[in-house]
């Protein structure tokens, strides 16, 4: 497994380890990763694989964010087949999602014909979700049978169910963590935050973001939202912040592009931790039922925000039991035993790639 990105074990890849580990597929998985970060890393990482030809490696996985360093595998592998997990379709990221690159610019028709490219030489494509496996085949022209979704999992371990470490209070804490990207929503959040101002049963417990976001926040509690905010929670503390609060936005609320096609992370950490959660509604959110296993609202909507929020408020007996399905739904679709199921089934060949 190859993974060549500013966050070497982000958790895509770290559950992409998981699972090959626990398949029957391979015998032995070798991790080619970097420590450096920057421009350094590539050089790391290419000497690595040129090291490792040595061993003659029956197959390649290249794990997110690997745009930059897959035409290096590629040309390293020695004819073996290399499977990309390209996680987010490069194009849509670019072009659509974050606007880098204009629709039909030269920058995002070179975009599309290198990935292109070097997608149909790889065995197999990976995607996060089914929606996203069919918006890459249609944006690259390439047959679907070619993507292959794979569900992203969570760290087992770290966000197993636990007992709740919150006193009883009359007040619902509600969570909202991440890197405030435009897909997440922040903004639909804070504006509910906003509205629920006058209830005084009701907080908000923010973590993430930016200097963008503290003034977001900022100006919400000016407006008089009832919201803390953190830049900054460590990994290993999660768990505890969990047990701290009792309703998880997970979204995501945004309406864009790419969150038109994700399950989230935090939503798998949530469901994994048997915690009741709030989902946006997308193409993949058909595998939750509302009020069941999650609470699911519509996209880019504060108001349906506020009335999911305001659900949890009155029902506060019923969220235990929508938690502990909600886990029993990861262990059904998420897991890593699942996810080394999908990998175990992948077409792993030595006849690389497809016909142009």
């Amino acid at each position: 497994m190859v993974t060549c990105y500013r966050h070497p074990d982000y958790v895509r890849a770290v559950s992409l380890r998981d699972a090959l580990d626990r398949g029957e597929r391979f015998d032995d998985v070798v991790v080619v990763k970097n420590r450096s970060r920057g421009l350094r890393r590539y050089l790391e990482v290419t000497r690595q694989l040129w090291q490792l030809r040595r061993r003659r490696p029956d197959a390649y996985l290249v794990t997110f964010r690997g745009y930059e360093i897959l035409p290096i595998v590629l040309a390293l592998s020695g004819g073996r087949p290399v499977v990309f997990d390209e996680f987010v379709n490069a194009v849509e990221w670019f072009v659509y999602e974050h606007r880098k690159f204009r629709e039909g610019s030269a920058p995002a028709r070179v975009l599309r014909a290198l990935f292109r490219r070097w997608s149909l030489r790889s065995v197999a494509v990976l995607t996060d979700t089914p929606s996203h496996a069919e918006l890459s085949s249609r944006l690259m022209s390439i047959p679907r049978d070619h993507y292959r979704p794979v569900p992203v999992g969570t760290d087992e371990k770290t966000f197993a169910p636990r007992p709740r470490t919150r006193s009883s209070s009359d007040c619902l804490t509600v969570l909202y963590y991440g890197s405030m990207l435009p897909l997440h929503g922040l903004d639909h959040v804070l504006a509910a935050a906003v509205s629920l101002r006058d209830r005084e049963d009701i907080d908000f417990e923010l973590v993430g973001g930016d200097n963008e976001t503290v003034q977001a926040v900022h100006r919400a509690v000016s407006a008089g939202a009832r919201v803390r905010h953190r830049l900054w929670v460590d990994y290993e503390r999660l768990p505890e912040l969990f047990g701290e609060c009792d309703l998880f936005l997970a979204g995501p609320f945004g309406d864009t592009v790419q969150s038109q096609r994700v399950i989230t992370g935090k939503a798998y950490q949530f469901l994994c931790a048997g915690l009741p959660t709030v989902i946006g509604a997308n193409h993949e959110s058909r595998v939750v039922t509302d009020r069941v296993d999650a609470l699911v609202v519509p996209q880019g909507s504060a108001e349906a925000i506020e009335e999911a929020i305001l659900w949890a408020a009155e029902h506060r007996e019923g969220l235990e039991a929508i938690g502990k399905a909600g886990r029993v739904l990861f262990e059904k679709r998420f897991s890593v035993d699942v996810i080394a199921a999908a990998l175990d089934a992948l077409p792993w060949s030595d006849e690389q790639g497809v016909d142009e």
